[in-house]
């Protein structure tokens, strides 16, 4: 298979999104929707709240390589957590 690179890191696999991830330790997860942006879901006293990211600095563009690379805590969901984060659902 060949590599596939993208502006600022290198992927061993050809990469579909959306992709989910959870920042392990903490209420923290994510949807990463391409490469330059992204929707933090935060659990706080119970409530959800969410925002969107679109990387335009640099620092913003190594957090999503350390989330896709799963660098870090950061590490992938599981069908349920991605349906009650980001599913239809959704409160």
């Amino acid at each position: 298979m060949e590599p596939v690179f993208y502006t600022f890191t290198f992927y061993s696999k050809t990469m579909t999104f959306p992709q989910y991830r959870k920042l392990e330790g903490f209420q923290r997860y994510y949807e990463i929707r391409d490469d330059r942006t992204f929707i933090e879901v935060t659990v706080v006293n119970g409530k959800m709240n969410s925002s969107e990211i679109i990387a335009t600095q640099f620092p913003e563009m190594l957090r999503i390589k350390d989330m896709l690379n799963q660098e870090w805590n950061y590490r992938m969901m599981e069908e349920a957590e991605i349906e009650v984060y980001f599913g239809k659902d959704r409160p």
